[in-house]
């Protein structure tokens, strides 16, 4: 996985309107965040985005993250 693909994921997961962005337009937010990822990772990104259950596992990452707060 490419670096700059590792930091998309990584602000998609704590930036909920980043999120939100990256789902509407994938390689606008990465263009737009400055980052360069593999075409073929943004590639399995958009196939990805296209399922409706993992776009939804996806958009639900803030419920996935409020719930493991609660381990600290």
């Amino acid at each position: 996985m490419s670096p700059d693909f590792e930091r998309l994921i990584g602000r998609a997961a704590l930036d909920p309107a980043f999120r939100k962005r990256l789902l509407d337009d994938p390689d606008a937010a990465a263009k737009e965040a400055g980052l360069q990822p593999d075409p073929a990772e943004m590639d399995r990104l958009r196939k990805a985005l296209a399922d409706p259950v993992q776009r939804q596992r996806i958009a639900d990452l803030d419920r996935q993250t409020q719930s493991l707060s609660g381990w600290s």
